[in-house]
């Protein structure tokens, strides 16, 4: 019998558009047509809420599930971030749970693969940021490790800042964990100490610390399974109509995620593989669909 999956995501109603392009680029694929939804509902309108349930989408709602000093000056879509510790409480039943924000879309379901393969082999399966294409390994690295090391400090000392800021960073944006998986619980643990310091992008602070101090066994896969498209633009190839990786052999992205300033502007300067505006760049938009 094939292993049970649920893919989730969060959502409030400023992040809808995004939302509605990450679940219609899984129901729009024949593999993913039929796989169990699960959102949770941080601020959506009722309107928004039907049109997810249309999709077979299952609503959630997430608890503080943490104590912290901070909590008063966060917002209810926190809550969508300190959950992720604690899917199969919120939602069982199942083998393997697959997380995918809401400014990520599929365009590859090869991408899903890799990461339920990935999460079948170790205790949790993501794709690192580490890339011949990405900025913060260039001209970028100040900016890069200045925010990142200020978010380690803060919550967990300036020993493991200096320690892992030099360590691929782990996006929590695209994960899958097993049910039975230790992943869980140390993740917890470490948000736990973390948040009580400081919530400064802790959720996913803490999971790098959880892998890089803790113990648990990664799978890292390739950057094409979660593409930061702040990091590197994608190529646009013109007779495959998909988004590519911009270094050659340009391999198609499997999931693309709009992270920092993508999200907010509606066209890229993307290079143009084959065509007659073959490696000149033309703005276009990299939200599902796109094209």
């Amino acid at each position: 019998m094939s292993p049970r999956v649920l893919i989730l995501t969060a959502s409030d109603a400023g992040y809808f558009e995004l939302l509605r392009g990450c679940l219609r680029s899984i129901r729009d694929t024949p593999e993913g047509r039929d796989v169990p939804l699960a959102v949770f509902d941080v601020g959506l309108t009722p309107e928004q809420v039907a049109w997810c349930k249309s999709l077979g989408a299952t609503m959630l709602k997430a608890d503080w599930d943490f104590e912290f000093p901070g909590r008063a000056k966060v917002g209810e879509a926190f809550k969508s971030l300190t959950a992720r510790p604690f899917l199969p409480r919120y939602a069982p039943g199942y083998d393997t749970y697959l997380w995918i924000d809401a400014d990520a879309w599929v365009q590859d379901w090869s991408a899903i693969e890799l990461l339920l393969q990935g999460a079948a082999e170790r205790d949790l399966a993501v794709a690192p940021e580490i890339h011949r294409a990405f900025r913060h390994y260039y001209h970028a690295w100040a900016e890069f490790s200045s925010i990142n090391g200020a978010a380690y400090r803060a919550a967990f000392g300036p020993d493991i800042a200096e320690r892992l800021i030099r360590y691929p960073l782990i996006n929590a944006g695209v994960f899958a964990i097993r049910a039975d998986s230790p992943a869980w619980k140390i993740w917890a643990d470490t948000l736990a100490e973390g948040i009580a310091r400081s919530t400064d992008m802790v959720d996913q602070i803490a999971l790098n610390v959880a892998v890089y101090e803790r113990g648990l066994r990664h799978a890292a896969l390739p950057s094409s399974c979660n593409w930061p498209v702040h990091h590197a633009f994608p190529a646009w190839d013109v007779a495959r109509k998909l988004y590519v990786d911009p270094c050659l052999p340009h391999e198609p992205l499997g999931i693309l995620h709009m992270t920092i300033f993508t999200k907010r502007i509606r066209t890229l300067p993307l290079r143009q593989v084959g065509g007659p505006m073959h490696d000149r760049l033309v703005r276009m938009a990299v939200r599902y669909p796109g094209g």
